[in-house]
């Protein structure tokens, strides 16, 4: 998929979020809905409603020039926000093959071990392993190749199988997994943290075996 295609995926979803949500959005829109002080600005997408006015962009990087500038224009803004739509890079490489049903379950069994061991920094980062399996075994054609956590959380908040403080969340947490990864062996890793992580992955594998289309009653 290439770099457009995915950036208009991302903001489609978030134009059919927020339009669920009664929302009324303008895909690269023009004077008079674009606000005067973003001058001859085009943004991606306005939404209005719910007592809210809210310019979306996306963008490949919160540290680019233009984003940036765009929002330093928000500073002093009361009446308007902005809301950037962060599209984390796909993972290059070998495409993983997806996991069993079974081995996913005796991998989060494991975690739940370990944890018992209080070996918290091997359950997490097996945890972390499993949630990316758990990914690949529901959205085999998105996740087909190894993920960095930052989009792993974005598609499957996007899908909907995470809620948005869950993927908050997970956001924080994929902080600490990557300091294990690239060395910080100081890096602390709490057991309610480890818990909550768990319980995501049971969640993720009750949606799995739940049935496409349920018998109507």
């Amino acid at each position: 998929m290439s770099n457009t295609a995915i950036e208009d995926q991302v903001l489609q979803r978030e134009i059919t979020r927020l339009e669920s949500e009664g929302y009324d959005v303008f895909v690269q829109p023009r004077a008079p809905l674009v606000p005067e002080f973003l001058g001859d600005y085009v943004p991606d997408a306005v939404a209005t409603g719910n007592g809210k006015k809210i310019v979306l962009e996306v963008a490949r990087s919160s540290g680019s020039e233009k984003l940036k500038e765009v929002a330093a224009r928000f500073a002093k803004q009361r009446e308007w926000e902005l809301k950037v739509l962060l599209v984390a890079p796909t993972s290059s490489g070998k495409t993983v093959p997806v996991q069993s049903r079974q081995a996913i379950d005796g991998a989060i069994e494991e975690i739940e071990q370990l944890g018992q061991l209080n070996a918290l920094r091997a359950a997490f980062l097996l945890a972390w392993a499993t949630f990316e399996a758990e990914g690949r075994a529901s959205f085999a054609e998105t996740l087909d190749r190894p993920q960095a956590p930052a989009r792993l959380v974005q598609v499957l908040g996007q899908e909907g199988v995470l809620t948005p403080a869950e993927a908050d969340r997970m956001r924080v947490l994929s902080d600490q997994r990557n300091q294990l990864v690239h060395g910080d062996l100081g890096t602390e890793i709490k057991s309610e943290d480890l818990l909550w992580l768990v319980g995501i992955l049971r969640k993720m594998a009750a949606m799995d075996q739940m049935p496409a289309n349920p018998p109507v009653q």
